[in-house]
């Protein structure tokens, strides 16, 4: 699984396996907080949660979090 967000250009593509489940021009947003959520796997499923955090003010020019949580566990936090 891969999370490619370019907050410049408002790119945002989410790939399983190398193909890709979503994909997202994001220009404007009066939300915080975006969220995705998707189940993956097959044999073994897993619920995978993906959340965006910006800042209110001049998002483009300062860090955003994103956080990983699968089964309802954080898997990683970063900042980019």
């Amino acid at each position: 699984m891969a999370f490619s967000f370019d907050k410049w250009s408002g790119q945002l593509v989410i790939t399983v396996d190398g193909i890709p489940v979503t994909q997202q021009l994001r220009l404007f947003s009066l939300s915080l907080t975006k969220r995705w959520a998707l189940d993956v796997g097959v044999q073994e499923r897993h619920s995978v949660v993906i959340e965006k955090k910006r800042k209110l003010l001049l998002a483009g020019f300062r860090p955003q979090t994103v956080r990983v949580l699968v089964d309802g566990t954080l898997l990683t936090s970063a900042s980019m």
